[in-house]
């Protein structure tokens, strides 16, 4: 049996391409393309993994050069979110968050988050009707970026007072406490 490449899906890196608008051109196209993401061509239906996270990083430290990594890449991961609602996958994603609301948004994250790649898992807690606890298999390598993605994204359903927090992360695994 053959293994799957770990891939994001073009429509995703269309959304971090949005987010990125205004900073496209010199330096950032450049190093964008000597990630192999060349910004002259059609995006292409998917890019490997560890290229998605080359491209996140160079996003982070280009658009918040003055904030740690961690502070970067939650602040990317909140214009990706921005960004990405408003691709065409992106609102028919955020029209379905709106409907379902905070609780039923977290439950469904994994296949939530499995639109924008083939790799992501989520494991969904709850602990009480406003507190959520999420383990995300791959949220490691940059765990702002994916617990933003998760604030941002619930916060679309109407919630207040929202409050997320890395509880924790090891290698390429991630937790995270939600709660509101």
């Amino acid at each position: 049996m053959r293994h799957l490449e770990k891939v994001v899906f073009g429509h995703t890196v269309e959304g971090l391409l949005v987010a990125l608008e205004g900073h496209l051109d010199g330096p950032l196209r450049s190093r964008l393309k000597d990630v192999g993401l060349d910004l002259d061509r059609k995006l292409e239906p998917a890019y490997p993994k560890d290229q998605w996270h080359q491209m996140l990083l160079l996003g982070a430290q280009v658009l918040f050069p003055s904030h740690t990594l961690a502070q970067a890449h939650w602040h990317l991961g909140q214009r990706f979110i921005t960004a990405y609602f408003s691709t065409r996958m992106g609102r028919a994603l955020q029209g379905v968050l709106k409907l379902l609301g905070p609780a039923r948004t977290l439950e469904r994250t994994s296949r939530n988050l499995a639109y924008g790649s083939n790799f992501l898992r989520v494991d969904v807690e709850r602990l009480a009707a406003t507190d959520y606890r999420l383990k995300v298999n791959e949220g490691g390598r940059h765990p702002e970026f994916i617990g933003a993605l998760c604030h941002f994204g619930t916060l679309t359903t109407g919630v207040k007072n929202l409050t997320t927090v890395v509880e924790a992360h090891e290698e390429a695994s991630a937790t995270y406490r939600m709660r509101w």
